[in-house]
């Protein structure tokens, strides 16, 4: 729109005070919903400014893009340190599109002595265009621009330099609202075991598994569950912590989607909080030996810790090995109640059958066996880095999975043999047909319960499963699930 004289004091108003000249402020294209990927501008400085001349300009628009990648990718600026890597990783797309509907171009209008709108574009202060369009109509314009030259946990700056090609006020635009479009994998969560926190993933904990995924360059991030219960919580009240965790996570993201890689009890938890129904979708679950159908230690450490006046065993049990498990004594390590009882057998039994468990799509699991050199015997250096005082323990747990399948019990009343009555515990001890492979904790059939993709069982124990090699498996095969 040119300036005509009987505007001439409004182009002057423009020029002195840096206001509107014509109120034309809302255009006929709605702007994108915010979601990871898609950040918007839709009030605020440079815009819905009202037909505005050079004397009310350089429009200067800002737009937040959050940290979608892990710090370790970024310069002190907010640009990528290496985007090529980030882009063949998978973590990001090549290019953004930057949106942004403008008003009025004249850029073809022809008037003697009079240049025609010229509007520059500027992202991030490089040149980037002039403006097309028509008079009096609103155009949804854009630019593609590199990756590397988006700032995250920054703002971005759109900048509009308004009819350039003339000195005094002849040509007016406006831009109603910019948007920043751009594909990133979801954010990634750890999740730990029982009787653990979040240090599970630490450097001492899980050599390398932080660098790998840092050096991936996806976001991550991990938290302590079960704290009041020494990180032996249930699925149920683990399972709201995540939820509540997760949605504080996402939320400054705008993101609605997230990956999860967790450890043990960890992938029960992740089931747990799918069946909760979040707000959020769980893209993929990867599960580093997860007990999805329970374990028969756990059965036994139930009954081991449960009272009762009489014990008595049925089923075989050759060598005694269930009736030695039961009379050990932990001095209070290893997993505790609440969080024990949902590794059981039967509680994994009922879990699958109420879509506890197996419930989300995109479930991928990863098994272990201790015995490395598959000897049938198992050594101090295939139970390393646990603690040398607890080999013995962990050599009973190993034989236990390898040679029962459950151990189901019952709770009875009998009259006592004076007066009173007695509690009489009954358990039945059920053979594999077969030894079963494990981790001295969780077998490879359980690990891999047949629902979910299973992506390989290592020669490792419960605690070396948290291995940098499973991690790049697991994101290798979910970083290009979007």
């Amino acid at each position: 729109m040119r300036l005509n004289i009987t505007a001439l004091w409004l182009a002057l108003a423009a020029s002195f005070a840096a206001a509107p000249a014509l109120a034309q402020t809302t255009s006929p294209f709605t702007p994108p919903e915010e979601k990871l990927g898609i950040y918007v501008a839709n009030s605020g400085p440079g815009l819905d400014t009202g037909c505005t001349y050079r004397g009310g300009g350089p429009l200067l628009i800002k737009i937040p893009v959050p940290k979608v990648v892990n710090d370790k990718q970024l310069n002190p600026d907010g640009t990528l340190a290496d985007a090529a890597k980030l882009v063949s990783n998978g973590v990001l797309s090549a290019q953004a599109t930057i949106r942004f509907p403008v008003y009025d171009i004249d850029d073809k209008a022809q008037n003697p002595g009079i240049a025609p709108e010229l509007d520059r574009v500027s992202f991030n202060g490089k040149f980037k265009k002039t403006l097309e369009g028509f008079n009096n109509t609103w155009t949804d314009d854009s630019i593609i621009v590199p990756i590397e030259e988006l700032k995250f946990g920054q703002d971005n700056e759109l900048r509009i330099d308004i009819d350039t090609g003339n000195t005094t006020e002849e040509w007016c635009m406006a831009v109603d609202w910019v948007s920043i479009e751009f594909e990133a994998t979801p954010p990634y969560v750890l999740a730990h075991g029982i009787w653990a926190d979040r240090g599970t993933w630490d450097e001492g904990e899980s050599p390398g598994v932080l660098a790998a995924l840092e050096e991936r360059g996806v976001l991550v991030d991990r938290w302590s569950l079960g704290v009041a219960q020494n990180g032996n919580g249930s699925v149920a009240a683990n399972a709201a912590e995540l939820n509540t965790h997760i949605t504080d996570y996402l939320k400054p993201l705008k993101a609605d989607k997230v990956h999860i890689i967790a450890h043990s009890k960890g992938g029960l938890d992740s089931q747990g909080l799918q069946a909760l129904g979040p707000e959020f979708e769980i893209v993929s679950l990867s599960t580093l030996s997860t007990p999805h159908r329970g374990s028969v230690a756990a059965d036994l450490s139930i009954i081991q810790k449960t009272t009762a006046d009489d014990l008595v065993a049925r089923g075989d049990d050759p060598g005694g090995l269930a009736a030695a498990y039961i009379d050990g004594w932990t001095f209070g390590q290893g997993p505790q109640l609440p969080g024990l009882r949902d590794l059981t057998t039967y509680a994994a039994t009922a879990a699958i059958s109420t879509g506890q468990r197996g419930n989300i799509p995109g479930t991928y699991t990863f098994g272990a066996n201790a015995d490395l050199n598959h000897d049938d015997l198992l050594t101090d250096n295939e139970m390393d880095p646990y603690p040398g005082i607890s080999h013995r323990a962990l050599e009973r747990a190993w034989r236990v999975l390898r040679t029962f399948q459950e151990a189901t019990m019952t709770l009875t009343t009998v009259p006592g043999h004076i007066w009173g009555t007695r509690t009489v515990l009954t358990y039945t001890t059920v053979l594999t047909p077969e030894p079963q492979a494990n981790d001295i904790v969780v077998t490879e059939n359980s690990a891999n319960p047949g629902y979910g993709t299973p992506l390989g069982n290592s020669g490792a124990n419960h605690n070396t499963v948290r291995s940098v090699g499973n991690v790049n498996t697991a994101l290798d095969t979910t970083i290009p699930l979007k």
